[in-house]
């Protein structure tokens, strides 16, 4: 090769390659396997077995130090449905964001502060399984955007930006807002969720509020308010949640429901048992018709819901599990298992289930 020639692909590769700056940054692979087999069965839809996926997922996240005690950061995560073979690339928490001395900020797909507060602090479920909180609390489980799946209080949010704050003496606030990208000619939907924590040894406490404006058509507003609590003494927790619920299905209507949940947790070297109750009051207001799990005001529309549940840790990554679930509906109400749910609509129906299967953590 000539001498020219080598310089001059010699120059062209500095060009490309850019300013020569230290690796300050890391991209890790994780993600999160678990499956059951599990026995469910209602009055109506008679029993089935099956092999249930349960949230499950495959992710990247990445940092990058910027300097002065900033950094950048990203986290790509999608769904993976382990028991049929299936996938999606970035269906779930999806964002990047920057943060510093004073909080950071994300752009993206996320859960809101509003589910996060009792997620894994209070729910010994995680909202996860048949046995999860979200069956009840929330009404129920939804992934999208503003006005879909508007029966939710229980959500990852899309086109959401996402403020937490720096700890101050064991507080930390978060706050959502989600844009109105589903803007129609008459409708202009948006989200804002927020969360208030306390952090401090054995002690979480939690506050959250959000509120949806216009998911029901112009004008309607749907508010939620939830409370956590949770203490640890030794190998034992005591946690407890309460939520009010309010929807405007039309700007002439509304209907509220308060549910609450208590749970404990006993935690031994290698394994864990948990159990929850959790208890939906019956709905009031003037709404003729019901919203989600939600019966109509006026109808016997409580529920209840007892979980049990057992895990043995074979190491830090890996776990065995056992769970059950007993979702009792009223003559109004239609809640769900939010993980997995049976493929009918279950009003009045108490549903049995039992599951057994593996966990684990890479």
């Amino acid at each position: 090769m000539s001498t020219s020639r080598a310089g001059l692909l010699a120059a062209l590769a500095g060009i490309c390659s850019g300013p020569v700056w230290a690796d300050t940054s890391s991209v890790t692979l994780f993600g999160y396997l678990n499956t059951d087999i599990e026995y469910v069965r209602g009055l109506g839809m008679g029993s089935l077995w099956r092999e249930a996926n349960n949230l499950s997922f495959l992710a990247l996240k990445g940092t990058e130090d910027l300097g002065g005690g900033w950094r950048a950061f990203f986290q790509i995560q999608g769904n993976i449905f382990l028991n049929r073979g299936a996938g999606n690339l970035a269906d779930r928490d999806t964002y990047v964001g920057i943060g510093g001395p004073y909080g950071q900020v994300t752009m993206g797909y996320q859960l809101t502060p509003y589910r996060a507060s009792t997620w894994l602090p209070v729910d010994p479920f995680f909202m996860n399984t048949i046995g999860g909180a979200n069956s009840i609390i929330g009404n129920g489980f939804f992934p999208g955007g503003n006005a879909q799946g508007n029966f939710s209080f229980d959500r990852r949010q899309a086109n959401s930006v996402f403020y937490t704050s720096p700890t101050w003496h064991g507080l930390t606030l978060q706050a959502m807002y989600s844009l109105p990208n589903e803007k129609t000619a008459s409708q202009t939907p948006s989200l804002f969720s927020s969360a208030l924590t306390f952090r401090s040894g054995a002690v979480y406490l939690s506050y959250a509020y959000e509120q949806h404006n216009s998911y029901f058509g112009p004008g309607t507003k749907d508010t939620g308010h939830r409370v956590g609590a949770s203490y640890t003494y030794g190998p034992f927790s005591l946690r407890g949640a309460a939520e009010r619920l309010r929807f405007e299905p039309t700007p002439a209507t509304y209907l509220t429901r308060w549910a609450w949940q208590l749970a404990s947790v006993y935690q031994l070297a290698s394994s864990s048992f948990r159990v929850s109750y959790i208890q939906a009051q019956a709905a009031t207001g003037n709404s003729p018709t019901g919203v989600g799990g939600i019966g109509a005001a006026g109808v016997d529309s409580g529920a209840r819901q007892i979980a049990l549940g057992y895990e043995y840790n074979l190491s830090k990554r890996t776990a065995l599990f056992a769970v059950f679930s007993r979702l009792m509906n009223k003559s109004g109400t239609a809640y769900n298992y939010s993980t997995n749910p049976v493929a009918i609509t279950p009003t009045g129906m108490t549903l049995t289930g039992f599951g057994i299967g593996i966990g684990h953590n890479f």
